[in-house]
């Protein structure tokens, strides 16, 4: 049997998000949400006060959670089992950092590398996102490529997401998910 649980990870900048706005356009799935202390503007994610995080937090319901700027974020095991028993495919959208973590805790979870955006439009990404000190700049573009090529061989699929091309990236994890398109990396 197929799992029906998919990861969709890449380095910061590579286009995650925008890709998986497009595939939601054409293919009903469960988005996996998060938790955040903070409204950090961003898909998918639920603003909850710093006390009831902490209380998920002290009952170990997180399996990841993790200090993004000045939040706390993380993901529940209720929501990853309400999204299991949803009767959709399951489609976490995470950052390369966490995936040893995640792939971990879900074997069975089947993982979609975005390879994204040049250096280049990496270094536009981390601009527009407030950094503006091009040593920082470079350094995270350089992470996030080194991130990126370091997990190239451990996932499952490799998805290219150019840049005003995730319209093209989604039709292919819809191919993915719907098991028609079967190349394995």
């Amino acid at each position: 049997m197929q799992s029906n649980f998919y990861i969709v990870a890449g380095a910061e900048g590579s286009g995650k998000t925008t890709v998986m706005r497009e595939l939601e356009k054409i293919l009903p799935f469960h988005w996996v949400n998060y938790f955040s202390t903070h409204d950090l503007g961003e898909e998918k994610s639920q603003k909850i006060d710093w006390q009831k995080f902490q209380e998920l937090a002290e009952s170990d319901s997180f399996v990841l959670s993790f200090k993004k700027r000045d939040a706390l974020v993380g993901v529940t095991y209720s929501e990853i089992g309400a999204a299991k028993t949803s009767g959709k495919p399951v489609v976490w959208e995470l950052d390369l950092k966490w995936l040893e973590t995640v792939k971990n805790e879900y074997p069975e979870a089947k993982v979609i590398l975005i390879n994204g955006l040049n250096a280049e439009d990496l270094y536009q990404h981390f601009e527009s996102k407030g950094h503006a000190i091009p040593a920082a700049m470079a350094l995270m573009a350089n992470r996030s490529n080194t991130l990126n090529k370091w997990w190239h061989e451990g996932v499952d699929f490799v998805v290219e997401n150019k840049k005003d091309e995730a319209a093209k990236a989604a039709e292919e994890i819809k191919k993915i998910i719907e098991g028609k398109l079967i190349i394995v990396n």
